[in-house]
């Protein structure tokens, strides 16, 4: 008989047991689910309304203990008897139990077996519900609905329910604050600013209030860069409270983050440059002793060099970086972006050393970026006509980079009437295919992609185009997903092929 049990049945039987609601010997030979739902097919079947609802009592009473009421197969024929409320009830009293004699901790687990059960959510919250109100000056029970809301990601109410039982046991805002950190990790702006608002206003004497400032201005940065429309308004009221959060908290190594934070807001929004580089020279100053931060600063005041077309200021902040934090992948941005420089600006042999020492990098990404550029330069050099061309298409790159999308798009647009049919055709309409995509133009770069798959499927650019053209389409063509999973075995969108398409390693 012990294959009629399941696997979650066993899970409960045994929890129950472990938590000191011993199950009944027999339970083991006759199978105590199937027993109780042939004897509530019984009960309810009696026409005495009064005798019917006394033996229902008597049989949840009878079987509290041995897990029978606690399985699927029985609750899906408890709600089907419209008997919600009676399993509710007693399940009620079942937690409460655990709780009293055995400690939250325990009841946590025994709600987790029933979420591994597939029970219902609305009626394991309603039972959660009826025992905070029960015992309404108590916080284990809020304890429990907000562990079962977290279980089923339900972080609105979470925060509801966290939030409540800080302001009636004023708890200090530690629980409310792990809540909220949780909430950043899992980028949830909007609830992550509802949380340290409501902190900051609630506590406003904490020694934790700077960093819960902080938090906030961090997480309404995310809100606004993540808008389909973005008034620029929004940013200087951001860069306002940065500073006005340096006033409160002066400036030290503490804050040099929030430097960092206001350059890229002037470098990657407003394309304010002038402004970007002091704020990144400041910010440099203040981090001397958090040499992480300090280069990460370090790289973009050379970006902020590279738009403003000062190569030889930009090559100098990538070697400082690369020095500073020597064999980390910011190095090896340092020295991909140093390899890219010296592309953009026709120095093919010094770009061509970075890259092919950057094609054993251990940062994929990084390498293959290396990898397709040193391809680009080595196919597109030796014969003169060939370097013009390349040079011609670095450059608009190169204006792509500096943000002079107009100037460029029409560059690239001539040049490519000018190379078909010669090797550099495929890296040009690889650009086009990526400008569709910035431009929203999603039709024209699935056409893009797939013209360079059809006709380039073996050179450079081949797995990155199938795997943008499957990524636009859903990977709803399986055919094509196993063409790229047998042509492109060591690409590094391999992976996300096979998860895509269910195909096992």
């Amino acid at each position: 008989m012990w294959k009629t049990f399941s696997k979650s049945y066993l899970f409960l039987a045994f929890l129950l047991v472990g938590y000191g609601l011993p199950l009944q010997a027999s339970a083991f030979i006759k199978s105590p689910d199937s027993l109780f739902v042939d004897r509530l097919h019984q009960i309810l079947a009696i026409k005495k309304e009064k005798k019917r609802t006394k033996q229902l009592e008597e049989l949840f009473i009878k079987n509290m203990n041995n897990g029978s009421i606690l399985t699927f197969y029985s609750f899906n024929e408890i709600i089907k008897g419209n008997l919600a409320p009676l399993w509710i009830k007693y399940c009620g009293q079942i937690v409460d139990k655990l709780v009293n004699t055995q400690g939250l901790e325990v009841a946590k687990d025994w709600l987790i077996g029933l979420k591994d059960q597939g029970i219902a959510n609305r009626e394991v919250e309603q039972m959660l519900v009826s025992l905070i109100q029960a015992n309404p000056e108590q916080g284990n029970p809020v304890e429990l609905i907000i562990h079962w809301y977290a279980l089923n990601q339900q972080w609105e109410k979470v925060w509801m329910q966290r939030k409540a039982l800080d302001i009636r046991f004023k708890s200090g805002g530690k629980e409310v604050n792990d809540f909220g950190v949780a909430s950043f990790q899992r980028q949830q702006w909007p609830l992550v600013n509802q949380v340290f608002d409501y902190l900051i206003k609630t506590y406003p004497r904490s020694p934790q209030l700077l960093n819960w400032k902080q938090l906030v201005l961090a997480s309404r940065e995310q809100s606004i860069q993540n808008k389909m429309v973005i008034e620029k308004a929004e940013f200087s009221s951001l860069i306002q409270s940065y500073r006005e959060l340096r006033k409160d908290r002066g400036n030290n190594p503490g804050t040099a983050e929030t430097y960092l934070s206001e350059a890229r807001i002037f470098l990657y929004q407003l394309n304010q440059l002038d402004s970007a580089e002091q704020v990144y020279q400041k910010g440099i100053e203040l981090s001397e002793f958090n040499v992480n931060l300090q280069a990460q600063m370090k790289l973009e005041l050379g970006d902020v060099y590279l738009y403003a077309g000062r190569k030889y200021d930009a090559l100098l902040q990538y070697a400082q970086v690369e020095k500073l934090v020597k064999d980390s992948p910011i190095a090896y941005e340092a020295k991909l972006k140093t390899g890219k420089l010296y592309y953009y600006t026709g120095d093919f042999e010094l770009a061509k050393a970075n890259f092919d020492v950057l094609k054993q990098s251990t940062q994929k990404e990084i390498a293959n970026d290396a990898l397709h550029l040193s391809w680009v330069i080595e196919d597109n050099t030796g014969i003169d006509t060939l370097e013009t061309a390349l040079k011609s298409f670095a450059t608009i790159q190169w204006l792509y980079e500096q943000k002079k999308v107009q100037e460029a798009d029409k560059a690239l647009d001539e040049l490519f009437k000018n190379q078909k049919g010669q090797s550099l055709e495929d890296d040009i309409l690889y650009q086009m295919a990526q400008r569709s995509l910035e431009k929203k133009q999603v039709e024209q770069a699935k056409i893009l992609f797939k013209d360079i798959y059809d006709r380039f499927d073996q050179d450079i650019y081949g797995d990155d185009a199938l795997f943008h053209f499957l990524q636009l389409t859903d990977f709803r063509d399986k055919d094509l997903a196993l063409q790229f999973i047998t042509k492109y075995p060591s690409s590094i969108y391999l992976q996300d092929i096979r998860k895509h398409i269910a195909v096992p390693e």
